[in-house]
């Protein structure tokens, strides 16, 4: 079955019987980040609830922020915060929901004010650090020397200015 025809049945099977998360963890899977939100965002309606739902629906968010155009990218991370802070509200001793969170913080600092300051912040949450190199700690350090320094600042001016050709120049 193509992505769209599994697109289409998933919405199907939505309308008709009511919420599959099963289905948008499948479209997630299929790199179809967009569709995977809308069947996590019909789900929550039947269970609001539900940290599960709220955790699939921003990391959905999260995919469509690294994917999507500096137009939108902005939007997309705001949503996947405000979802993955919720999934990590109802259910706060999830690792999995928490290490989510943190990595939006570390991967996107320059959508959140303080973005690398509230990664830091969750160290403690999210249990021992052995310090090696995918320990959360590591992480931090090493995204901060990523994201400062002149070499960043510099970076940050081109993608406004090229961001900002774009709603100049038609076409683009």
């Amino acid at each position: 079955m193509g992505r769209t025809a599994a697109v289409l049945f998933a919405m199907a099977r939505l309308a008709l019987a009511g919420s599959f998360p099963s289905d948008g963890e499948a479209l997630f899977r299929d790199c179809e980040f967009k569709a995977a939100a809308r069947v996590f965002q019909q789900a929550l309606t039947n269970e609001p609830g539900s940290a599960r739902l709220h955790f699939w629906l921003g990391k959905s968010y999260a995919r469509m922020a690294e994917v999507s155009s500096p137009f939108t990218a902005r939007r997309n991370a705001r949503k996947a915060q405000a979802h993955l802070e919720t999934a990590t509200r109802l259910d706060p001793r999830n690792r999995e929901y928490l290490r989510e969170l943190f990595e939006l913080y570390v991967d996107s600092p320059e959508y959140f004010d303080g973005g690398l300051s509230r990664a830091t912040a969750m160290l403690e949450r999210l249990g021992p650090d052995d310090g090696g190199p995918g320990s959360p700690s590591r992480i931090v350090a090493q995204s901060r020397k990523q994201y400062s320094g002149p070499d960043w600042a510099l970076q940050k001016c081109i993608l406004r200015v090229s961001g900002a050709a774009g709603y100049v120049v038609p076409g683009k």
